[in-house]
């Protein structure tokens, strides 16, 4: 099996249910008080399920590779992946929407740096152990 794809799916995987868990239980009702109307009633699962599927491919791509970095460095990169993806959705959407709150975007981009981070980690501790 290609060296990348037992990482991917534990990143996939995790990034998944961490994302569910934020958006559709914990902070639901956070992002519809900060969107307000912006917010849609049901989720557009094309785009959804693009983002799911491709960024956990970058995440990995960016960092674990290249193989044989420490543990720790695969991590702090992919919490800068994380800061990076979701701080340039967040602040150019604050640059650009009628309605994107700052609040709104501190919170998403620490959420995502966050689960970038978990998702990161998983992947590394998956290539390290049955890379």
């Amino acid at each position: 099996m290609n060296a990348a794809v037992k990482p991917y799916l534990a990143a996939l995987i995790v990034m998944g249910v961490l994302d569910a868990l934020w958006l559709g239980v914990i902070a639901k009702d956070f992002y519809r008080e900060q969107i307000g109307a912006q917010m849609a009633e049901q989720v557009r699962w094309a785009p959804a399920l693009l983002f799911y599927f491709a960024y956990p491919a970058a995440l990995v791509a960016l960092a674990l590779f290249p193989a044989g970095q420490s543990f720790r460095m695969q991590v702090a990169r992919a919490a800068l992946v994380g800061l990076m993806a979701y701080g340039v959705y967040d602040l150019s959407n604050a640059a650009t929407l009628r309605q994107w709150p700052y609040k709104l975007a501190l919170v998403d981009t620490v959420w995502g740096t966050f689960a970038s981070t978990l998702a990161g980690a998983a992947a590394a501790w998956v290539q390290q152990r049955w890379g």
